[in-house]
């Protein structure tokens, strides 16, 4: 197999802060499209866990107002009601 550089050739190798061989820095676009997609996945976040947030709210709301119906229909229902 031949190699693949000749003699004397330079390459570019990146080195973590302890001397070992890492990958290369993100490029500016790497940068930028990732920034891009953050701004993106925050965007629709935010409205996502609003309205669900919302929505447990008003369950919760609504279940805590029935529980109190049926308890202050539990004491007036006996005068309504009332067999003969």
């Amino acid at each position: 197999m031949a190699p693949a550089l000749a003699v004397g050739s330079t390459i570019r190798v990146w080195v973590d802060t302890e001397g070992r061989i890492t990958d290369a820095p993100l490029t500016t676009r790497q940068v930028r499209d990732s920034t891009v997609g953050c701004a993106v996945l925050g965007a629709m976040a935010v409205p996502l866990l609003g309205t669900a947030a919302y929505a447990y709210v008003r369950r919760r709301l609504e279940r805590h107002n029935l529980a109190q119906w049926d308890s202050a229909w539990a004491r007036v229902a006996p005068r309504w009601t009332a067999s003969h």
